[in-house]
């Protein structure tokens, strides 16, 4: 067996890489030139990782898009691990099990504290420590009833102030969703940044409006409305954004939407989503513990203080004894003084992941993913980590 190593990938490289992607997905679609040149020059220069044999032929490639995802209503660097490609005539020598466990180091040395992934396989990313972290869902909803919350919030035939978003909406469309997933207190969404926000724009890629108080950015085409995102801060901005999302229901009679599964438009809707619901899982992974965790919001009511022993090969900063704190919302992760003890609750990588993306204790020990520990231990790592997290956006 050849030896490999990683390396980061250069100009000269992108042939090779997307010579290796058509092989083993096919190719590129239609615009698909486009994008391939811009996540190759977001992710060139350190984020873009290959993996080569002795010779030095390019045998898999992966990324690492540079996110920002919302954890209990707070913000954190997220390494967003996407087009990891395999050479078919290499599989099966350890190229993507490589590939995996440099785009985590790589990442711990960016400084992205969490990372996601959507997986085509589960089992490469579990032995290196991801586990199913949450869902990404589509709703569709029937657009005529979209159309009357417009009606009903702001009078018929009134627009509320609607206009067009223009690149220049770019920096308040972000500032919005922020503080809207704060305002929430959710995790897992990740927060459009400044420049795909105006590049979107620029390039009206999606139709957009604006009103006083939230926007909306959606897709149209012969068959439905698919709605990326929409923001509102009071019940006027919403129906109004709603409203327009609607308008168009005799020709376009269904709209899909990727957003908050519980998001407040199924509360104010004039009858009941479809029954159609589609769900994409994706996989979540800690990099670093400890900045994750002070960096994490918690539940204001929260107060609460626990020992947490992990074991991680693939990212040694996660690896030791840790005493958990919360209090006030914020919380804090120190390393604990001692040996391991019986009474803490021992994880791998993947427990820590899943334990982290709000799977009980009680389900960890059930899949063999978490050993020792207390019921009182167990009881307060569940009130630290309790949520559900979900993802709006694939990458």
């Amino acid at each position: 067996m050849s030896e490999l190593r990683t390396r980061d990938v250069v100009d000269a490289d992108l042939p090779a890489v997307l010579a290796i992607r058509n092989r083993s997905f096919g190719p590129l679609g239609t615009g698909g030139d486009a994008w391939w040149q811009r996540v190759s020059a977001e992710t060139l220069g350190g984020r873009m990782i290959a993996v080569v044999d002795e010779s030095g032929t390019v045998l898999g490639a992966g990324r690492i898009r540079p996110y920002e995802q919302a954890w209990g209503g707070r913000h954190l660097r997220m390494g967003g691990v996407a087009g990891v490609y395999v050479e078919p005539s290499a599989r099966g020598r350890g190229v993507a099990t490589t590939l995996t466990r440099a785009l985590i180091t790589r990442m711990g040395e960016l400084g992205d504290v969490v990372s996601c992934l959507f997986p085509t396989t589960a089992t490469l990313y579990r032995r290196s420590g991801y586990e199913i972290g949450g869902v990404q869902t589509r709703t569709t909803y029937a657009a005529h009833l979209l159309r009357d919350l417009g009606t009903s919030r702001t009078g018929r035939g009134g627009s509320g102030g609607l206009r067009p978003a223009t690149r220049a909406d770019a920096q308040w469309m972000h500032d919005l969703a922020r503080a809207a997933s704060a305002r929430h207190g959710v995790s897992g969404p990740m927060v459009p940044s400044v420049a795909a926000l105006e590049g979107t724009l620029e390039r009206d890629e999606l139709i957009a409006y604006a009103v006083d108080g939230g926007f909306v950015l959606y897709d149209l085409s012969e068959q439905a409305v698919t709605v990326e995102h929409l923001v509102a801060t009071t019940p006027e901005a919403a129906g109004t954004l709603w409203g327009v999302v609607g308008s168009g229901s005799s020709a376009t009679p269904t709209v899909h939407t990727y957003l908050d599964p519980r998001d407040p438009v199924t509360l104010g809707l004039g009858g009941l989503p479809a029954k159609e619901v589609r769900q994409i899982p994706w996989m979540g992974r800690v990099v670093d513990l400890g900045a994750a965790f002070d960096g994490r919001g918690f539940g204001p009511h929260t107060s609460v203080e626990v020992d947490l022993l992990v074991e991680d090969a693939d990212a040694p900063v996660n690896s030791g004894r840790w005493t958990l704190a919360v209090s006030a919302g914020r919380g804090t992760a120190t390393r604990a003084d001692g040996g391991p003890g019986g009474s803490v609750l021992r994880v791998e990588a993947r427990g820590l992941s899943a334990l982290w993306c709000g799977w009980s204790v009680s389900r960890l020990r059930q899949a063999g993913l978490a050993t020792g520990g207390t019921p009182e231990g167990d009881a307060a790592l569940d009130a630290v980590f309790a949520g559900q997290p979900f993802i709006t956006e694939y990458f």
